[in-house]
């Protein structure tokens, strides 16, 4: 088949004045509808690339036995291309919202971190300033200070530690109590330097 003949045929389908015709159309409706692609295309735009096709393909040298056939299958190509793209297209929106969120989430944290980075800087300066106290305080109150604070011992154990077994607990309870309250005098010295 030539240029001129498949001309011919194919104005003959678009012209809707056969059964063939409305056949056409009405495929290629469905094909649409399939794909999902009915709020963008119409019959009109998908043979229009059709008819491109086949021109190339005839230049080509290829043969079209069937022109009805011939429109159908390639209309059915392109409709599956379009759909593939436009899922890409999709993917590729989906993928940008996607990175957007992410975008928007690491900018609050990097806000964050800002927060979170003073307040570790806070804390650590707290910890520093807590060990030079620690140090201010004699080793028998860091002893009683572990086995209260650090171990976890109540006052009864503690008093049933040799060491200190002739002590009350009323009386270690007084002693942690001018523990803290001497770290709490080195601590409050030095921040008011």
């Amino acid at each position: 088949m030539n240029k001129e003949s498949f001309d011919l045929e194919f104005c003959e389908l678009l012209h809707r004045n056969s059964r063939e015709s409305d056949s056409l159309f009405v495929y290629i409706r469905m094909r649409i509808n399939q794909f999902n692609l009915n709020k963008f295309y119409q019959p009109n735009d998908i043979l229009n690339e059709v008819y491109k096709r086949s021109i190339k393909a005839l230049e080509e040298g290829k043969t079209i036995n069937s022109v009805s056939g011939w429109i159908r299958g390639t209309a059915y190509n392109y409709i599956r291309e379009l759909s593939r793209k436009k899922s890409k297209t999709k993917s590729f929106e989906e993928l940008s919202e996607k990175e957007s969120k992410y975008v928007t989430k690491s900018f609050n944290l990097l806000q964050q971190d800002g927060t979170l980075q003073d307040r570790f800087e806070q804390v650590n300066n707290k910890i520093e300033l807590l060990n030079e106290a620690l140090k201010k305080l004699t080793l028998e109150e860091q002893k009683l200070l572990n086995y209260k604070e650090i171990q976890g011992l109540s006052w009864q154990e503690i008093q049933n530690l040799e060491e200190y077994q002739s002590i009350t607990p009323s009386a270690l309870r007084k002693r942690k109590e001018r523990i803290i309250k001497k770290l709490r005098e080195f601590c409050h010295s030095i921040v008011e330097i």
